[in-house]
Order: structure tokens, then C-alpha cells, then sequence
């Protein structure tokens, strides 16, 4: 019997079904390669960009490293501000202790935002168990059943009432603490450790009401008498326990902000205190080493603790209850339907903000020092003594040591000498370690300018110079030398104070008296110590004293740039009916800021720059300026296969070189706008001129850590940094995350961040470093110069004034103060920055600089920071949530070099079509690929100068196969299932065909 061939049947049910599937795949897929090719340049920035294919081995050598160096810093930045009877260190035998207070099971690495680090993998009680001491577990256990940790750590996701949230049971509540508990503490060890902890961060101040969780998924308590950095009542009563139950008793202070601590003196037993930091992700292995002794705490305070804040001269218009309200201001950004995206759930604002700095110059140690010269303190009387006694519990630049320190002035020639212009004075130090451990000690010379009542402003005195010692054994000595330029004791005169016919940066003649202290408040006993020096007439600086460039008012009275056309918006708010008092050191009494102004109208000049319109940009144009040249055929490359070329280190080197024309003649105007709209999470490729795609992550304290693809070492926060007071150190760190940068395939860095500490309750007090401008400029700049010298750009940020995060309301807010109050505080961290640390890139800030955004104040981005200081490097927006006012055509035409237009990207809204525009993007991509070239320079010459080629930062190339190459190949998939789906439903109808064909034949 022959076989029958078999017969193919058709499977309609079955392909239709793959068709229809088929169809749905493709279509999704298409859509996502539209939307992935819309978002191409973001996406690049976090997994597209080359990479310098770093060894496995190199990696994790620079993790032990900075590992390493984390522990030293969070060591000599543990400030011992309390030691009675030397309890500290404590005894080595001593191996179990008691750790009390809810904190300790919730240990801060960081605050909360873009400066904090995204985990703590090594806590207080891990450091701990590895040091070898046994703690309580009852305890700890307790506290972890009680509320295990923090409800909101993402303050960024949170109101201040919630992120702000206090968590500790009450010693007396029984159901918590039960006596056996209590009994078995005792029996365990006559050692109690008490850790306060608090936190704050970016989107929230710290709140002036407190907070609480006393009972085990209760009821939020809310105590309206106390702020949240005062003690509550619930860790009072802890702290009064464990004084009158323990031998020795040691409190630590893990908190991203100065608190009011005066219990710790007042409360029986309390022995010492340690001022801890914040540890970052590993860093809190050096606190039992300090603890027991191993490491000397050589850390001292870089800010003023008061017994109580509401003293200090900015209390009133900080925070939540410091901002104000502007009446009839609907319809005006951001009351007019903009989305406050950064709390538990989005909602519109309801106000338009403004910030009073009426304080002037007056924060920290400038005003409680200046008070206390002025008599404003005689009055005060309390349990912790009187006038300035009664009032500041550390100041600032305090610290203890477990040894003992003997200074003499070797070097005060400049005694009873006349001061030149240009001059500098200059006292050495001889520091001997007089105890029997060895130690660090920090030498800090102020001086005391002459001051005339009702003139210029000035504080009664201001740090001048510093220098921490190496680690002295006993009996050793070192002789550290102190000089301060005579220009940076100039103060700025806006208003022509003095009389004299002149504004700007300008010295009074008289004495100037320079002193060398211990802490801002304390100067030492050597006869030597107290220096005067003449002035024997008024010096004037009508010029940058580094550029040379003309100096002169930006911001005040008929001087204003921003707005000129509108006869001009002062930044102090005299020409807008502000109405702002300032505190003036001639009445300290009558024009102390006690309340904040809660409402007042808007003027219409202060209205007219709510937003930046499209008749703003169109009266930019100037007729005059030239068209540029694009698209040019030169065949130069800035790099080669992701080698920096010879040119690219030509140009790196000199921003001015002739050559330059001829690169971003290159240029396409598309490349430049690319370049300059999409750079949140790195710089644009340019293949006219061989740029490759770059990456940049956030993170002050870890690289990486808030947004990145990868993440370095978390770091102790900039505020515990700077209580090290060693540059070196901070160098040090900054080469080390700008390593870590480039493992992890980032050349830029958003950080670090230099705005000042005008207020403990500004929510990002822990990402900035201090009060004082000095040790701010100082720390932030040598953090930058290592950052260079790995080869990693930087921004710092922010541009300026982000000092606070208005409450809630940082967004547009409008900030008010005087130019002097600008440039003396704010400005002079940066303009150092720019100046003396070679730093290439900032980022402007979120809020007003009086009436328009710092992002788009011509006065800031380029009357002062290009035109006075010879900035040449970019600046970038910080991110913009909200175009309209974030607005990218204002921050070009301002002097703006790269916007972050954020996930979604942007485009510019306004004409692009004049020379004046596209002459404006052109100085913008050059000054972005200056910052990028540059940082190459100085990479290659630091290498050079310590002998080390492994130091010379990686080429940077594409990996083989990439994301697009990805989407391609799904690309691919989806069609072919399409085509294949498709055969199948045809096959099907021929096979049907067929079919009828032969039946009919029969």
C-alpha cells in the first residue's frame, strides 16, 4: 500500500493569535524606541557614555582607601566639646557598655537629599561589635520594637513635621523600660553611651516646633515650646537617668545640624560629649576608636552652638516661620498652578515667598562676637553664667583634645608696623605637645578692623588665617605660620558708608588688630598673641585684586543690572518698597530682627521679572554683534578614541588661545543647543570636534550616590569635614571620590557645596561646611583642587544664596539683603573658589537673588563671577523642575553655559535665530569644553609633578555593544516575529484555498 504524503492544515486560530500578538510587541516596541530616542542624550548619561574600563583590582584598592581615609575623616572632624575628669578616652578593659537612646539603632551617615549617602553600612553599633565591645542588646532591641527607624528618611518626599519626626519612650514609661531592663543595664555595665540624633535635609528646614513619637505606634505629639534642635523632654529625662545611675556617662551628637545642648552642663553625671557628625557610609568605625583613645579627636566646631537659637541674629527669617508672604500675588510664579513635587504628595504652591537677610553680615560667630564687644550680652544672666557666658555654649572653632597644647608667637614683627595696600601680615606659631598623648591642634588668627559707628558694617572680628598641626608626639613641637593678605581684610562699602566718595571694597585707616586664638572667642595667653598694626590712611580697591578687573556695585540702588530697563530692582529692596530693617552694629538693639515681616505687597518692577518673556530675549538682541560660523571642515579633535588630543591640552591650558575659533567653527548650531539643553546627568557628544559622551553624578559625600549608575564610598558630611579644619585632608578627598568618579564612569561632579550656614535650622546645614566664609572657601577649595588633579570637573554649588530651604518654599524664592551681605558671606567662598582653587564649573541655585533667579541674573553670572572675577569656566542650572521659570533662553542670555533641563529634556522657548543668541551659544560650549579640557591639564601635570603615571586619569572609550545597539536588536526581534506572524496568516489563506480548489475538483 503506497503511503499518502501528509497533508499541511492551516492554523488560523493559532497565527491569528501570534498576529495580533505580533502587532501589540511591534507597536510597543516602535513607541519605545520613539520615546527612548526622545530621551537619548539623558539615558546616555547614565548608561551610554564611554567609560575608562577601570580593572576590578584598581577598584577595590580605592575602596580600601577611601575606606580608610573616610575614618580619618570622621576622626578628626569628632569634635570633644565636654570631658569632665577625664572620662574620655575610656578605660581599654572597659569592653561592655550601656547605648542608650532611640538614635543609636537609627545612625545618620549623612543628612537627607543630594549631599547625604545612599546607605549606612557601618553604623555606631557595628563599629562597635568589630572594635570588640559588647553592647546591650535589651536596649537596643527595645528600641528597634519601639519604631524601627525613621518613618520619612527622603526629606525630598516629605513635609519638615514628618522628615523632622522625633522617636524616643520615655525612661519612666514602664511598658518600655521595665525594671528588670533597667536592673540588667546596671548589672551589664556602669558605662552609658546616649546618642541624640537628628535630621534634616534638602526640601526642609529643620522645624521650630518638635515632633514626637513617645509611644509605640502612637499619636504624633506635637510640643510647640521647643524646636527640634533642643533636647526633648523624653531624652532629658534620659539624660538626668542615666547621670544619677552610671559612673561614666558619654553623650554623642549625630546630627546634620547645631543643636542647643546646655543640659549637657547643667545635668548632674553627664562626664562628656562628643560631637560625632555625620559618619558616612563606613566612617563610624573611628568613633569607638576615639572613644577608647586609639585616635585623638582633633576636630573643632565650624559653627556656633548657643544655648539658645532663637539669639541668633537670622532666627526670625529662617525657616518655615521666617518666610514671608506677598499680598495680591496670585497668577504670579509659582502661585499660578505650579506643583511643588517634594512633598508626601505633590500640591500647588499657595504663596509667592521672599527671605529677609536682615541680619546683614551678622551670622554666627560675626554676631555673637560683635554683640558681645558691642555690651549687647552685659544683661544676660542664667545658670550657665553671665553675658557672653550666658549665651554661647561653644564658640566657634572650639574643640578639646586628650593632650595638653603650649603655643608662643616666634614670629610677630608685623607688631606696631604700617600696613600696605598690597602687603600681607604674617605670624608664626610654635606649638608644643606639652601632655603625655599625642595629638593635633588647630591655630586659628583673627583680626579686628577699625570701625566707626553708623558707617561700614563690620564685625568685631573675623577669622584671617588657620593652620592645623601634624599629629605632635609628646614633648614635640611644630612652628605653624599664619599669613593674612591686607586686601582680604577690605570690606565692601555699597553705599559710600564712610563718606569718602567711594563704592566698592575699601580698608578704613586706623589699627588693625590681629590676634592669635583658640576659638573665635578665646585668645591665647602668650604676650605675643594680641598683634596691632596702622593704617595711617584709607586704601580703596577699585580693582579685582587677583584680575584686575573693574569693581562696582551689580546689585544696588540705580546700579542693578538685573532689570535695568526697568530702573533697576536693588537687591536690598530700597527701590521696590521692601521695607527691610537691617541690623546695623550702631543700634544692635533697635534693629534686631525679632519678627519676620509675614506679608507685604509686590511692587510692580519686582512683578515685571516674575518670569522671563519673550520680550526679554528679544531685547537682548544687539544688531551689532557677528554671525558665526558652523559646520566648518577644519579636521581638529579635542580627542582621539577617548585620548585627549595635543590640542585638546592646548586648549585646556589657555581658554584664551587663537585656536579656539577654529574648533567651534566646527560646530553645528544643533550640537551646540544638545550640548547646552540636555545636561542633566552629563555633556552631550560632539563628533565635529571628536567629543566623546560624558557622564556627571551628584553626591558632595558620595559620588554617585543620589542619582548615579554606580556609587563611590559615602563620605562624612561637608559639615564633619570641616570640623577637621585640614585642608590636606580635604584635598585628599577630593581626589579620592574624583578617582572613585571615574571608575564609575562619571568625569563630572555635581558637588561640592559651599553655601553658608546663615541659620542651624537651613535643612542642608550638613551638606555645606560652616558659618564662616573663610574655612568654608578653604575646605571646599582644596576639595576642589583634588578633584582636579584626578581629573574630574566639579560644579559647585549653589549659586548663590540657596542658605535655607525657605521652609518648603526654595523654589523662586525672593531673597533680600545688602551687596555687602552678598559679596563679604556669600560670594567669598565662590570668588575664592574661582580665584585661588582653579575651579572650572558652578551651579546656580534654585532660588531669587532679590527679584530674579540667580540662574538668570546677569548681575551674578556675569557682572560679577566673568566680568569681575575672569571666571572662564561653565555654569550649569541646578535641575529644573519648572521651565517657565528655571528658564534656559534667561540663563544663556545671563551668562549660563549648560542647562539641566532634566528627564524629559527641553527646548529653548524663545527667538533663536539672531547673532546674539547664537553668539551666546557658542561662549556657552566654549566655556563647557573649557571645564572639560582643563581638568585634563591639570590631571597630566599632577601626575607630572609626583612622578606617578598611574595617577593620569583613564581614555575613556564606548563599550562594543551598547544600549542602542540593544534597542536595535529588539527592534529587530519585533519585526521578525511580525513578518514570521505574518507568513503564517498568509500561509493559512493559501492552505484554505487550496483546500476549496480540490474539493471542487472532485
Amino acid at each position: 500500500m503506497t503511503k499518502q504524503p501528509k497533508v499541511r492544515k492551516p492554523h488560523p486560530v493559532l497565527h491569528g493569535i501570534g498576529l495580533v500578538l505580533s502587532v501589540i510587541l511591534l507597536v510597543a516596541v516602535l513607541v519605545g524606541t520613539y520615546v527612548l530616542s526622545t530621551m537619548a542624550t539623558i539615558i546616555d548619561s547614565f548608561i551610554g557614555a564611554p567609560s575608562g574600563h577601570y580593572s576590578d583590582a584598581e577598584i577595590a584598592d580605592t575602596k580600601v582607601k577611601a575606606e580608610a581615609l573616610a575614618a580619618d575623616v570622621e576622626a578628626e572632624g569628632a569634635v570633644l566639646v565636654q570631658n569632665n575628669d577625664n572620662t574620655l578616652p575610656l578605660a581599654a578593659d572597659n569592653k561592655k557598655i550601656n547605648v542608650f537612646g532611640w538614635a543609636s539603632t537609627a545612625w545618620l551617615g549623612g543628612g537627607s537629599g543630594s549631599g547625604g549617602v545612599s546607605g549606612v553600612n557601618t553604623d555606631l553599633l557595628a563599629a562597635l561589635t568589630a572594635y570588640g565591645v559588647a553592647y546591650n542588646t535589651e536596649l537596643t532591641d527595645m528600641y528597634k520594637d519601639f519604631q524601627d527607624g525613621r518613618e520619612y528618611t527622603r526629606t525630598l518626599s516629605a513635609w519638615p513635621e514628618q522628615s523632622g519626626r522625633l522617636y524616643e519612650p520615655d525612661i519612666n514609661n514602664q511598658t518600655y523600660y521595665t525594671q528588670s531592663m533597667l536592673d540588667n543595664a546596671k548589672s551589664f555595665s556602669d558605662t552609658a553611651v546616649v546618642v541624640i540624633g537628628r535630621l534634616a535635609g534638602e526640601g526642609n528646614d529643620a522645624t521650630k516646633q518638635q515632633y514626637k513619637r513617645t509611644e509605640k505606634g502612637g499619636d504624633i505629639v506635637v510640643d510647640d515650646t521647643r524646636t527640634m534642635l533642643e533636647l526633648t523632654t523624653e531624652e532629658e529625662n534620659l539624660l538626668n537617668y542615666v547621670g544619677a545611675n552610671y559612673a561614666h556617662v558619654v553623650v554623642l551628637i549625630n546630627s546634620t545640624n547645631v543643636m542647643e545642648l546646655g543640659q549637657i552642663e547643667t545635668i548632674p553625671g553627664i562626664d562628656a560629649c562628643l560631637i560625632a557628625g555625620l559618619s558616612g557610609s563606613e566612617g563610624a568605625t573611628a568613633v569607638p576608636e576615639v572613644l577608647w583613645g586609639d585616635r585623638e579627636p582633633s576636630g573643632r566646631t565650624a559653627d556656633t552652638w548657643a544655648y539658645d537659637l532663637t539669639t541668633a541674629a537670622s532666627y526670625a527669617n529662617a525657616g518655615m516661620e521666617g518666610v514671608g508672604k506677598y499680598s495680591a500675588a496670585d497668577g504670579l510664579y509659582p502661585a499660578d498652578g505650579t506643583t511643588n513635587g517634594n512633598l508626601d504628595t505633590p500640591c500647588t504652591y499657595e504663596q509667592v515667598s521672599y527671605v529677609d537677610y536682615a541680619e546683614g553680615i551678622y551670622i554666627g560667630y560675626k554676631w555673637y562676637e560683635t554683640a558681645d564687644a558691642e555690651g549687647y550680652w552685659d544683661a544676660e544672666s542664667n545658670e550657665h553664667g553671665t553675658g557672653y557666658d550666658a549665651v554661647v555654649q561653644y564658640p566657634f572653632g572650639y574643640g578639646l583634645s586628650y593632650t595638653s597644647f603650649d603655643w608662643k608667637v616666634t614670629d610677630a614683627a608685623a607688631n606696631g608696623r604700617a600696613l600696605t595696600k598690597d602687603g600681607n601680615v604674617t605670624v608664626k606659631v610654635t606649638v608644643t605637645n606639652t601632655g603625655d598623648r599625642a595629638g593635633k591642634d588647630v591655630v586659628q588668627l583673627y583680626y579686628t578692623a577699625p570701625y566707626t559707628a553708623g558707617e561700614i558694617e563690620k564685625s568685631s572680628v573675623e577669622l584671617g588665617a588657620f593652620a592645623k598641626t601634624k599629629e605632635l608626639a609628646p614633648g614635640e613641637s611644630e612652628e605653624v605660620t599664619l599669613t593674612v593678605p591686607v586686601s582680604d581684610m577690605a570690606s565692601y562699602d555699597a553705599y559710600d558708608a564712610n563718606h569718602n566718595g567711594f563704592t566698592g571694597y575699601e580698608l578704613d585707616a586706623g589699627d588693625y588688630i590681629f590676634t592669635v586664638r583658640h576659638d573665635a572667642h578665646d585668645v591665647d595667653d602668650d604676650a605675643n598673641a594680641t598683634i596691632t598694626c596702622s593704617l595711617p590712611a584709607g586704601v580703596q580697591y577699585a580693582e579685582d585684586t587677583v584680575t584686575g578687573n573693574a569693581v562696582s556695585n551689580k546689585f544696588t540702588g540705580s546700579d542693578a543690572i538685573d532689570g535695568v530697563s526697568l530702573d533697576g530692582v536693588s537687591l536690598d529692596g530700597s527701590d521696590s518698597d521692601q521695607n527691610i530693617t537691617y541690623l546695623t552694629r550702631a543700634d544692635f538693639a533697635g534693629t534686631f530682627p525679632k519678627t519676620n515681616t509675614p506679608t507685604r505687597a509686590m511692587t510692580d518692577n519686582v512683578k515685571a521679572l516674575n518670569l522671563y518673556t519673550a520680550d526679554d530675549a528679544n531685547g537682548w538682541i544687539n544688531d551689532a554683534d557677528e554671525a558665526i560660523t558652523t559646520g566648518a571642515k577644519n579636521g581638529l579633535k579635542i580627542e582621539d578614541n577617548g585620548e585627549t588630543t595635543d590640542l585638546g591640552f592646548r586648549l585646556g591650558s589657555d581658554f584664551n588661545d587663537p585656536r579656539w575659533d577654529a574648533l567651534l567653527d566646527q560646530l553645528t548650531v544643533d550640537e551646540m543647543e544638545n550640548l547646552y539643553i540636555n545636561a542633566y546627568g552629563g555633556l552631550a557628544e560632539l563628533k565635529s570636534v571628536g567629543k566623546s559622551k560624558s557622564k556627571d553624578a551628584d553626591g558632595p559625600a558620595q559620588i554617585g550616590g543620589f542619582t548615579g549608575m554606580g556609587a563611590g564610598t559615602g563620605f562624612p558630611s561637608s559639615s564633619t569635614l570641616a570640623q577637621t579644619w585640614n585642608a590636606d585632608l580635604a584635598q585628599e578627598e577630593g581626589r579620592t571620590i574624583g578617582t572613585q568618579a571615574l571608575q564609575n564612569g562619571y568625569t563630572g561632579w555635581y558637588a561640592p557645596a559651599t553655601n553658608m550656614h546663615r541659620s542651624p535650622f537651613n535643612g542642608r546645614n550638613y551638606e555645606y561646611y560652616s558659618e564662616d566664609s573663610l574655612l568654608s572657601g578653604v575646605i571646599c577649595g582644596n576639595t576642589v583642587t583634588g578633584a582636579n588633579q584626578a581629573g574630574v570637573y566639579t560644579y559647585v554649588k549653589h549659586f548663590i544664596c540657596n542658605d535655607g530651604e525657605s521652609g518648603i518654599y526654595r523654589d523662586s524664592v525672593y531673597t533680600w539683603m545688602t551687596e555687602q551681605t552678598l559679596r563679604e558671606t556669600y560670594l567669598r567662598p565662590f570668588q575664592m573658589l574661582v580665584e585661588d582653587y582653579d575651579a572650572v564649573g558652578l551651579m546656580s541655585s534654585y532660588n531669587r537673588i532679590g527679584a530674579v533667579w540667580a540662574g538668570g541674573s546677569e548681575a551674578l553670572l556675569t557682572g560679577i563671577l566673568r566680568d569681575e572675577w575672569g571666571f572662564d569656566g561653565a555654569v550649569i542650572t541646578d535641575y529644573c523642575d519648572h521651565h517657565s521659570y528655571m528658564n534656559g533662553d534667561q540663563a544663556l542670555r545671563a551668562g549660563g553655559s549648560l542647562w539641566m533641563a532634566g528627564f524629559t529634556g527641553g527646548e529653548m522657548a524663545f527667538e533663536t535665530g539672531s547673532n546674539s543668541y547664537l553668539q551666546a551659544l557658542r561662549r556657552a560650549t566654549k566655556e563647557a569644553l573649557y571645564m572639560y579640557l582643563h581638568v585634563r591639564v591639570t590631571n597630566r601635570d599632577y601626575a607630572d609633578s609626583i612622578g606617578d603615571t598611574t595617577a593620569v586619569r583613564h581614555a575613556f572609550t564606548t563599550s562594543v555593544f551598547g544600549w542602542r545597539h540593544l534597542v536595535a536588536l529588539i527592534d529587530i526581534v519585533a519585526v521578525v516575529l511580525f513578518t514570521l506572524a505574518v507568513r503564517g496568516v498568509v500561509i493559512d489563506v493559501r492552505l484554505r484555498k487550496a483546500a476549496k480548489t480540490e474539493k471542487k475538483n472532485f
